[in-house]
């Protein structure tokens, strides 16, 4: 019988002779041999056959197996089977109950596609049946398929969602999305969800909203919320301020631990986090500051006083955001108090908003090394107009910086006719080497400064170590057009390239990119140096700067080795 076949050589953990026994037989009396195993046998066995043939089984299988295996196999083993039910399109076949348990285990990029066709497909009345899976999914996932809804089913998506799934819901999703829902919901739905909020993601929020939607939030959140959304803008956009939460733990040196995790307790639901918490005065003086791991360490009797930490770190109100998310980087921490002058906690950043910092700090770096104004929306959500807004001064100032080459084109011409027409050909090479040679050390040293690897004091060091690095990349790069000069472009295809040309050539290349290399480094940390962004000066002005000066010195070597 073909099931103690199955049973035998799984017991005896053959597995290469099970698949290869599974691949043999037909799929139908194969699914029948499976299912007359006892059903928590089959749960070990049914993920070790091919991912092929136990999504063919598992189609074949009654629901109440299929609903079985799904329940009992694991989510890691039982994916593999369900990218497999997926990507042949098999899951229509499934009933409602099973195919959702299916999409729940998939990888998540597989479920938001699957799922987008589901409900373009569905009709209003008919999204109950998804209700239980979003129930189980990640906020930033269904926010991400909300975002991709179509306008008029966003609603009736959103309101499938349990109260809390919600409200974290909500917070990840893009903007535009979150607008249609708050013009959608009634004053007592709205006032329900930001009361889920944490204040400083209401005030991300607010941040991106028209001002007759501001006015309705701050109208229907308490007035704790309220004032300490006001508090919060009224710091700089940048600062640490801007981004911190005022919802965070603070206890008293006097409390015992036994007091101290009783508060926690009482107040947890409320506060962004609860690992660290902050020992404060009456005037909200910050003092200390101990761990939910200190608390449960220590005896329910002793006094935070005798074990909390004194030695802080901290960052002020108005230090930049991105020197805050570095602060936390640096020391591996979770979260980091916000202080004043006068060493009053003001909140807490934590990790999450630190990263989200970083992420907008590199999304911002990029598009400025690439000429073009930071976009405060994703790609898909940026209408034509801004994109081109935000590229066409750029291309323009570039374009009015390109007159210079052109003038210095200009101003050899003649001489370099008069002194070889072959000399013309090796202008694009010299400046796109030049131009690179210039982006590599500028991308390396501006990645360093974001890491803080290197700082203005650090000038005369990374100048003498790019002067070697120059001078070995352009001796390889200059040895290499001479040779190509010679071998390639003139005994292969003809053209009448001397060794003096070819050496002219060779050796503007060898300055170009020494001078290259050099500027590249040297301009960025010269940026931070005046308060400017290092990314600004990057590969664009760095390569127009380069052109210019390469085309400079290969027409004065032109014409002091050829005249």
């Amino acid at each position: 019988m073909l099931e103690n076949k199955i049973s035998e050589l799984f017991k005896t953990e053959k597995y290469d002779e099970l698949s290869e026994l599974t691949e043999k037989e037909n799929i139908n009396e194969l699914a029948d041999a499976l299912s007359k195993l006892k059903k928590d046998f089959l749960c070990d066995v049914f993920p070790k056959l091919p991912q092929k043939i136990s999504a063919k089984v598992f189609m074949l299988f009654s629901e109440d197996l299929q609903k079985y295996l799904t329940e009992n196999i694991s989510d890691f083993e039982f994916r593999f089977i369900s990218e497999e039910i997926l990507d042949n399109d098999a899951e229509k076949n499934l009933n409602t109950e099973v195919r959702n348990e299916v999409l729940r285990m998939a990888e998540a990029d597989t479920r938001h596609e699957k799922l987008l066709e589901i409900i373009d497909k569905i009709d209003n009345k008919n999204f109950s049946a998804l209700k239980p899976l979003l129930s189980e999914m990640e906020p930033i996932d269904i926010a991400d398929i909300i975002n991709d809804t179509p306008e008029e089913k966003i609603f009736i998506l959103f309101r499938l969602l349990p109260k809390d799934l919600a409200s974290e819901t909500f917070v990840e999703m893009d903007s535009d999305k979150q607008e249609i829902l708050i013009r959608a919901f009634t004053d007592k739905e709205l006032s329900s969800i930001i009361d889920d909020l944490f204040v400083d993601d209401t005030l991300d929020i607010i941040e991106e909203m028209p001002s007759n939607i501001v006015v309705r939030i701050l109208r229907l959140s308490d007035k704790e919320t309220r004032e300490s959304i006001n508090k919060l803008l009224g710091f700089p956009k940048d600062s640490a301020g801007s981004i911190m939460t005022t919802e965070f733990v603070s206890l008293r040196e006097k409390m015992t631990v036994e007091e101290a995790l009783a508060k926690i307790r009482k107040q947890a639901l409320d506060k962004e986090t609860i690992y660290t918490c902050y020992v404060t005065d009456d005037s909200k003086h910050l003092l200390g500051i101990v761990t939910a791991k200190d608390l449960i360490l220590h005896d329910p009797k002793d006094k935070i006083s005798d074990f909390m930490e004194d030695n802080i770190i901290t960052a002020h109100t108005h230090s930049d955001k991105e020197e805050v998310s570095q602060l936390l980087s640096k020391y591996d921490l979770l979260a980091i108090p916000i202080v004043d002058n006068e060493n009053r906690i003001n909140g807490i950043v934590t990790i999450d908003d630190a990263i989200d910092v970083i992420q907008e700090e590199a999304s911002e770096d990029i598009s400025k090394m690439a000429a073009i104004s930071p976009m405060t929306k994703p790609y898909l959500q940026t209408n034509v107009f801004r994109l081109f807004s935000s590229r066409i001064p750029w291309l323009l100032l570039l374009l009015l910086s390109a007159t210079f080459t052109g003038l210095i084109i200009n101003i050899y011409e003649a001489t370099l006719n008069n002194l070889s027409p072959l000399l013309f050909a090796c202008i694009p090479m010299l400046m796109g080497a030049g131009g690179n040679a210039g982006s590599q050390a500028s991308v390396t040293i501006i990645q360093s400064i974001a890491l803080n690897e290197v700082s203005f004091r650090d000038l005369f060091k990374v100048l003498w170590k790019e002067i070697r690095v120059s001078i070995v990349v352009a001796v390889v790069l200059a040895v290499a057009c001479f040779a190509k000069l010679l071998l390639i472009d003139n005994l292969i295809f003809g053209y009448d390239y001397s060794v003096k040309i070819s050496l002219v050539v060779s050796l503007a290349l060898f300055a170009t990119i020494c001078i290259s290399k050099i500027i590249g480094a040297l301009l960025p940390m010269l940026a931070k140096k005046c308060k400017l962004d290092p990314a600004v000066v990057a590969s664009p002005f760095i390569t127009t700067l380069v052109d210019i000066i390469s085309l400079i010195i290969y027409c004065g070597f032109s014409v002091l080795m050829l005249s």
